[in-house]
């Protein structure tokens, strides 16, 4: 069981026991290499597709010299040339599934809050701050 956790770990896939947490590293400089999704490129995540189901949670943690968010893109199913966020996703709030949910501004070597997974759906999210440079990424919630 032990090694089913790990290797589910390791390959960035939700792990199937409920409740579970996946963990999601934002590095701009480490993940430099642009990576596709159906939804769009990205870079600066790892994993850049995360797979859970509804109960489970993600945390994001800033590996990175810079700040960044991790901050959903309301109403879209690639990503958009620029999304429309205001100050108030500088701070943590939501769930994934709800209307809108940001992990805030997280400094170097930050970690968010976990962020439960409330409703089916694949989820966009991307960088309040380097969100021009590609840091973007994909959330799919299984029930």
């Amino acid at each position: 069981m032990v090694f089913a956790l790990l290797a589910a770990s390791i390959a960035g896939g939700a792990v199937s026991q409920a409740d579970s947490t996946t963990t999601v590293t934002l590095n701009l400089t480490k993940y430099s290499k642009v990576e596709h999704a159906s939804a769009g490129d990205y870079v600066g995540v790892s994993p850049g597709i995360v797979t859970m189901h509804v109960g489970d949670h993600v945390v994001f943690v800033n590996g990175d010299t810079r700040h960044h968010t991790a901050t959903f893109i309301a109403g879209s199913t690639t990503f958009p040339p620029e999304p429309r966020w205001g100050a108030d996703q500088l701070k943590p709030n939501g769930s994934i599934g709800g209307a809108a949910w940001s992990t805030g501004d997280l400094g170097p070597g930050a970690r968010s809050s976990p962020l439960v997974a409330t409703k089916p759906g694949t989820y966009l999210y991307g960088c309040f701050f380097d969100y021009s440079a590609g840091m973007r990424g994909v959330i799919v919630v299984e029930p």
